[in-house]
């Protein structure tokens, strides 16, 4: 499926696969209160004007578009981050679905629906549009913003059986909307746990992209993950970058270059260079792409940075 007729779902509409450029696959750019601030006040991204000024020097070093994976009611703005879109001149996919129970009351609606409820929810998001209360009430607007993936969340070691319910109706969500999916590994582990139960659910690998397993820098998993032809998303290099290039190079020698995308998982006020943390998100470009390129070469880092999110996030 590659060719310039792909179109990717972002807030501001579908784009041409081929107009993304330059993609960081794992960001959080609002992350707007509800439980997730209480739970942790150090994620709380609340601000536009943070977010555009963040963003410039990323898009100094050619950023293109970026996936928010903040998924429904867990901080999620789909206006702030279309404004966002406009004033930073970058591309927005949104994600719907669930995140940990965590960041969700023991009486949330996302607690309490089966998988076909759920399901129906978040394809709204996608093919209606985000709504403008982001699920957090009674009452619905949808706005004209609409959801690119859907993200759900495992636990350490696999889904469990919380998980597994929001697996399953993301599972449909993909397959009626052809979006993809986005996953949260635990601390980088059972990754193989979830494509095993996507797989049952219908849901092929190339259609899901794993979040953070590079925080388990161990090169036989990450094989494994690969070999099934799923997407790795390693969003760990602002943290530790030296893992995050050891694991890179050694997939690349081991024949995975065109599954493997970079984010930054940013959602810590300390990463953001305008918030006086450190090292900034824009380091994800310059500092740790830049080792790479000079480690694997341009054209290794244009399907990494530009070719495989084009091809991931691609509509079906």
């Amino acid at each position: 499926m590659s060719g310039a007729g792909n179109q990717v779902r972002t807030v501001l509409g579908d784009v041409p696969s081929s107009q993304l450029g330059m993609c960081f696959a794992h960001e959080h750019l609002v992350i707007d209160g509800g439980v997730a601030k209480l739970v942790n006040p150090e994620i709380s991204l609340q601000s536009v004007e943070d977010a555009v000024a963040e963003l410039a020097p990323c898009v100094a070093a050619g950023l293109g578009a970026v996936v928010d994976a903040m998924p429904a009611d867990a901080g999620r703005n789909v206006a702030k981050l279309a404004e966002i879109s406009r004033r930073a001149g970058v591309h927005v996919v949104a994600a719907t679905g669930l995140h940990h129970a965590r960041y969700y009351g023991e009486r949330h609606w996302g607690e309490l629906l089966g998988p076909d409820e759920l399901a129906e929810l978040f394809l709204a998001d996608i093919t209606e549009g985000i709504d403008a209360h982001d699920l957090n009430g009674p009452v619905v607007r949808r706005t004209a913003h609409r959801a690119g993936v859907v993200k759900a969340a495992g636990s350490l070691d696999g889904p469990s059986d919380r998980d597994r319910r929001v697996f399953e109706a993301a599972a449909i969500a993909v397959a009626r909307a052809g979006v993809a999916l986005l996953t949260h590994c635990e601390a980088g582990t059972g990754g193989l746990a979830q494509l095993e139960l996507l797989e049952g659910l219908g849901v092929p690998a190339d259609r899901v992209l794993l979040s953070h397993t590079d925080k388990l820098p161990d090169r036989g998993y990450h094989r494994e993950l690969l070999a099934t032809g799923a997407y790795v998303v390693y969003d760990q290099g602002l943290r530790s970058p030296g893992d995050t290039a050891r694991l890179v190079g050694w997939m690349v020698e081991d024949g995975h270059t065109d599954r493997l995308l970079l984010g930054t998982d940013g959602a810590r006020r300390s990463l953001w260079s305008v918030l006086g943390g450190s090292p900034g998100l824009a380091a994800l470009a310059t500092d740790l792409g830049g080792r790479l390129a000079g480690e694997l070469g341009p054209a290794v880092m244009d399907a990494i940075w530009v070719a495989n999110p084009a091809r991931a996030l691609a509509l079906r």
